[in-house]
């Protein structure tokens, strides 16, 4: 990675460059509005990772996770394609995982298509591990979802 990155909470002004990164990264993308949703969510963390210039706004990429009873559920996790292979989306879990355990969680849950090998590799390489499925999860194409689960406890980053 050439550029340092910063992590910040998301606001407001970030759901424009997020949904783009969004519909350029799923095939069936959130809404504008599921995003500001999540920004007035109290169980919801949002953030956005870029580069650590002065005064940047620019949105690489994004994590929203909640913590509730003890649970991190990662709901969403994408790097725009042009920042991609550059270890934003590592950086962004890396910190993901540390705010959940801060809140109180001790483990954590996700679910990811079987067919984006890029995403389950990612989450295997942090210990994740598959613990089933959820039939016909994704609706644009009724395919499967695989459950991941990490126990935060033992995990390093």
């Amino acid at each position: 990675m050439t550029v340092r990155l910063t992590i910040r909470k998301a606001g407001l002004a970030d759901v424009k460059a997020v949904w783009e990164i969004e519909r350029l990264s799923f095939p069936a993308p959130w809404s504008r509005w599921a995003f500001v949703t999540e920004l007035g969510n109290p169980l919801s963390h949002f953030l956005i990772a870029g580069p650590q210039t002065p005064d940047s706004r620019e949105v690489w990429g994004y994590i929203i996770f909640w913590v509730a009873a003890q649970e991190m559920h990662i709901l969403n996790l994408a790097v725009h394609p042009r920042r991609r292979r550059r270890g934003v989306a590592r950086f962004l879990l890396t910190e993901a995982l540390r705010q959940a355990r801060e809140a109180g969680a001790g483990v954590a849950w996700l679910e990811v298509r079987p067919s984006n090998t890029a995403a389950r590799t990612l989450y295997e390489s942090f210990g994740f591990m598959e613990v089933g499925a959820r039939s016909k999860y994704y609706q644009d194409n009724q395919e499967d979802a695989l459950v991941l689960f990490l126990e935060l406890d033992h995990h390093d980053g």
